[in-house]
């Protein structure tokens, strides 16, 4: 059975999608390539199919033996599904794996089913969530030992915190589980697990990353393993020109998504048997990429144009829609203008007033943009989603400091921006910079994304679309590949 989302916009759960992501490794220590993140052509769609079972190919190790041994196989999730309508409430989640040694020596067999609750804070936004087992039944074979899972003597807890942000949902969050397993008449083996959960899921890239402390004993022996299984899904774009000379277009840009997962492992206490060269390993699952084709108009007057590939992406991913025979690099971005463009960018759902929840929707712009307006709908997505904070000031012109307080407050990282004025920048038009733009320049000083000229900001300077371009892909490639670094390559030392 599949389930179909609607473009509306959510009013108690801003997100693009309610099911519930975060668990795309399984929790215990394996790891998945992760699903698939929707292309333009699926988004598109007024209404689009979301599967509510996923199987993706799935690599674990077992420790059980005392040495590490990977197996590979699959694992099912059938993901639980929140109430937009509601601020509580709960659903039920699920994780099936299967998994086989290439010596075909060891073998999983596993099912946890949880069932979780979960709650809005109506100050933060901030949705928590807690799990308990419902169900769990495993076995494993490990060369020649059949270990089967006491699930009265077995626990599991789970507990998320989720940030739904303009652009981006965060989340982080602990799990703990004892299993107990039997092997034989009076045999059992305990291995008790300590993880902590990272991930974040946007547009054009998604990951998940976690932490792992492994306590194994078997009444004789003691194994302690470190591991940090993760997956990342990315959505990239790329161009390809057209080989024909007859062919009406000379090429278009198109979205290629791919994920791929890795896990490392360190066996600090390991068997006797196992060699300290073999007591650290990794291993990565990745899937067969999918491809949409964008659409991507010719503009003359770009040939030769520096900025004609920053244009191009953005008339290809959709953010741009202005008429290409009456585009102009230099004409200057309003407002209105750009709050659109993010919008679109960051694929904030649109308000749908067909909707039963239609009547219910207030104009919050009243008496400055009318309900009629075109750029209605893209404002009153963007304000129930946190971008817009009071008024739009749609027709004013966009200075450079505006669009980095709307880029920083669609990442939901204003708070790296908290020491800004007690730090001297070092920008030599230090002095220009408003008060109120101070904290979001200082976080984009942090994570990289400041567009700088010799040392100068100028941060009252208006954006021109050459400059919007060049500035916004810049936006969206540190969606795309850098803060993925935050979650993978830093988390991957610890």
């Amino acid at each position: 059975m599949k389930k179909f989302l609607t473009a509306i916009l959510c009013f108690g759960f801003i997100a693009t999608n309610t099911l519930a992501l975060e668990g795309e490794l399984g929790y215990f220590g394996g790891t998945t390539p992760g699903t698939k993140i929707p292309d333009s052509i699926v988004l598109a769609q007024t209404r689009f199919e979301v599967d509510d079972n996923y199987v993706l190919p799935y690599k674990e190790t077992v420790y059980l033996t005392g040495k590490p041994i990977v197996v590979e196989g699959t694992l099912e999730i059938q993901p639980g599904e929140i109430d937009p309508d509601s601020s509580s409430g709960g659903y039920s989640e699920s994780y099936i794996i299967r998994a086989i040694s290439e010596d075909e020596q060891t073998e999983i067999s596993r099912t946890l089913t949880l069932d979780t609750i979960y709650a809005k804070n109506d100050i933060t936004g901030q949705v928590t969530k807690s799990s308990n087992v419902g169900n769990w039944t495993e076995m494993i074979v490990a060369e020649g030992t059949t270990y089967t899972l006491d699930p009265e003597r077995s626990n599991f807890s789970k507990s998320i915190i989720e940030d739904y942000t303009p652009g981006v949902k965060y989340y982080s969050g602990d799990i703990y589980y004892t299993a107990c397993y039997t092997a034989g008449a009076d045999a059992e083996t305990i291995m008790e697990v300590d993880s902590r959960v990272y991930g974040y899921d946007q547009a054009f890239a998604k990951s998940e990353v976690q932490q792992r402390s492994i306590i194994i004993d078997d009444g004789e022996n003691q194994y302690y393993i470190e591991e940090t299984p993760s997956t990342t899904m990315t959505k990239e774009l790329s161009y390809s020109g057209n080989q024909p000379i007859a062919i009406s277009f000379a090429g278009n840009y198109k979205e290629v998504i791919q994920g791929q997962g890795s896990t490392v492992y360190n066996m600090l206490i390991a068997g006797d048997e196992v060699h300290p060269k073999d007591q650290k390993g990794s291993f990565s699952v990745k899937d067969s990429p999918s491809i949409a084709q964008l659409s991507t108009p010719s503009i003359e007057s770009l040939i030769g144009h520096p900025a004609k590939s920053d244009v191009a992406k953005l008339y290809a991913m959709g953010i741009f829609d202005k008429r290409p025979e009456a585009f102009s690099t230099n004409q200057v971005v309003t407002r209105g203008e750009y709050i659109k463009m993010l919008v679109k960018a960051l694929k904030i759902p649109l308000p749908d007033f067909d909707d039963r929840r239609g009547d219910q929707i207030k104009n919050p712009f009243e008496g400055e943009i009318s309900a009629d307006d075109s750029f209605y709908p893209y404002y009153l997505a963007a304000y129930e989603a946190g971008l817009i904070i009071d008024t739009v000031n749609a027709n004013d012109f966009l200075t450079r400091e505006q669009m980095i307080v709307f880029n920083i407050r669609a990442l939901g990282l204003s708070r790296l921006g908290a020491n800004a004025f007690n730090s001297q920048m070092a920008f030599i038009d230090d002095s220009l910079i408003s008060d109120y733009a101070k904290s979001s320049i200082y976080a984009a000083t942090k994570i990289g994304i400041l567009p700088i000229t010799n040392g100068y900001l100028f941060p009252q300077k208006y954006v021109t679309y050459q400059d919007c371009a060049a500035l916004l892909n810049d936006f969206i490639n540190y969606l795309r590949y850098d803060l993925q670094k935050d979650y993978n390559q830093y988390i991957m030392t610890w």
